[in-house]
């Protein structure tokens, strides 16, 4: 999404011929290969791995964290596996999500007109709150350290990125759409008379 905005506001005439269908395919089959690939070494490792007879994981799904708690065995080779993971991964995306972003508001900063400035910072917002809920529930769920208080905030945190964020997700993108707005402005004032 950071390219596609990219290419829309850095070279808007050149939208089609840069993302075309094969570019397109290519981001959008990359995106699912490193999806499947990636919990592999994870999910092949934990495979082999004792559980304790206590298995009842306090989570509201089976997430990997609580999942590594009712384990028996050492949990050292399976956090190096997710720490060098999201590390890598984690950060290539990021990095390429902030030079997007940066190129993004270099070009704005040079519109002439305040109104094609906030036309392209509206195309971006979407995209931006998204990637921004995403990672900051990932940093809570996974990178800061757990204690063992009772408490279920990080349990709320991870539904909110596996549950809420996906939902929310195509709702932040319809509400660009014109005809989208048109017909929720309609719904509402319908309701109001």
């Amino acid at each position: 999404m950071s390219y596609d905005r990219y290419v829309a506001i850095c070279n808007p005439l050149h939208y089609s011929l840069v993302l075309n269908m094969k570019i397109c395919v290519l981001l959008a089959g990359g995106s699912w290969f490193l999806s499947i690939i990636d919990p592999l070494p994870v999910t092949i490792e934990l495979s082999h791995f004792p559980f304790c007879s206590y298995r009842i994981i306090d989570h509201f799904f089976c997430d990997l964290m609580p999942l590594l708690k009712v384990s028996c065995g050492n949990v050292f080779k399976v956090m190096s596996i997710i720490f060098s993971q999201g590390a890598i991964l984690g950060l290539i995306s990021f990095i390429f999500i902030v030079s997007s972003y940066s190129y993004i508001i270099l070009v704005i900063m040079k519109m002439k007109t305040a109104l094609a400035r906030r036309k392209a910072f509206s195309t971006c917002s979407s995209h931006l709150t998204v990637i921004t809920m995403l990672y900051l529930s990932l940093v809570i769920v996974y990178v800061i350290p757990t204690s063992d208080d009772p408490s279920n905030s990080k349990k709320a945190v991870a539904l909110l990125n596996t549950v809420l964020i996906p939902i929310l997700n195509p709702m932040l993108y319809s509400l660009r759409n014109k005809n989208v707005k048109f017909a929720i402005q309609k719904h509402f004032l319908q309701e109001q008379h």
